[in-house]
């Protein structure tokens, strides 16, 4: 008889016939279906979750890269135009020259230093070919920047105008060759440029 009392005693008591113990409150939810509701997506939340540093940081560098190619290429193209249009409407030669001349100036800064950064911008990428033509590209304006420089120093050291000089003089001729180069240089930056815009992320 006691036996059986102290079985009913260590039973847990039920408020209700098919009940939960009395030990339970109600409308108290237990710590396992807590940590399920508190997982669980809710429906139609479009909050906007924080985006990982190097999500923002790889978004900001193609941004970076996209904005200089985009300089470099177009001030390529521009010179180009220039450089038709200047000897196309100048009254003569040397006015053109002078034009084409100041435009050049500028355009190897941006033709050296383009490339350059997007070298470094593309060093960790390993893309091997988009290196070899950024490092192409590079050279390409360095000889152009040299020619360019002996250029104004033919003009300078001249006493007329290159363009009234005969046709067999030599230092025209010497002229005609290295603007001919400097113009196939230029040309070539231009493609150097259209080619790593072209290339695929």
């Amino acid at each position: 008889m006691d036996e059986s009392m102290h079985e009913r005693e260590g039973e847990p008591r039920h408020s209700e016939p098919g009940g939960a113990p009395e030990g339970a409150k109600h409308g108290e939810e237990s710590p396992v279906e807590t940590a399920n509701v508190s997982s669980a997506p809710v429906a139609g939340d479009s909050s906007p979750r924080s985006t990982p540093p190097g999500y923002r940081r790889l978004g900001m560098t193609r941004a970076i890269t996209r904005l200089i190619q985009a300089l470099w290429l177009g001030s390529g193209v521009f010179l180009l135009l220039t450089a038709n249009a200047a000897f196309n409407a100048a009254s003569n030669t040397t006015d053109a020259a002078n034009v084409v001349g100041a435009v050049l100036t500028r355009w190897h800064y941006i033709a050296l230093f383009a490339p350059l950064l997007l070298m470094f911008l593309e060093w960790r990428r390993s893309r091997p070919i988009m290196l070899v033509i950024l490092f192409v590209a590079v050279l390409l304006a360095s000889f152009q920047a040299l020619l360019d420089t002996r250029i104004r120093m033919i003009r300078g050291s001249s006493l007329v105008p290159i363009s009234s000089l005969s046709s067999d003089n030599p230092v025209r001729r010497q002229f005609g060759i290295l603007h001919g180069m400097s113009s196939m240089l230029l040309i070539g930056q231009v493609i150097a440029a259209a080619a790593v815009v072209a290339a695929r992320e």
